[in-house]
């Protein structure tokens, strides 16, 4: 068996070493997310239940709702959370209708359109972790 060490490199350490490579450079260039959370305050007082929204330039849209304290993290899809990198337009609202149960009436929006609607919110999601997207809205 003189050629079985050639064999064995042209079948397996050949294509194992290009799987490795292109392992490798899937690692490098990530999923193009990076994770997102914050704060939300209405008149300096932690705002519960808003929906908040990240529209990128280009790409899916990202969500997420405050909780009690007015934190929140945003969600790409079911199973991943973050936000695409780049510049953002930011939509943040209380007039949401979540749930099942016949009709029911959204809330009344008391966040100002600028805001939400026509929003003038804006947001740069960097590569990595984003902890400190805050937004302190103010009613009048």
């Amino acid at each position: 068996m003189k050629y079985a060490p050639a064999l064995l490199q042209r079948f397996f350490i050949l294509p194992l070493a290009a799987l490795a490579l292109m392992t490798l450079a899937g690692c490098g260039s990530g999923s193009g997310l990076a994770s997102v959370s914050g704060t939300v305050t209405l008149d300096g007082s932690p705002l519960p239940d808003a929906l908040v929204s990240f529209y990128p330039e280009e790409g899916r849209f990202s969500s997420g709702t405050t909780d009690s304290s007015g934190h929140y993290v945003l969600d790409y899809t079911a199973d991943e959370q973050g936000a695409v990198v780049g510049k953002h337009t930011v939509k943040i609202t209380v007039a949401t209708v979540q749930g099942e149960g016949g009709p029911a009436r959204p809330p009344k929006e008391k966040i100002p359109a600028k805001y939400n609607e026509k929003s003038e919110l804006t947001a740069e999601v960097k590569p990595g972790t984003n902890d400190d997207m805050n937004f302190d809205l103010q009613s009048k």
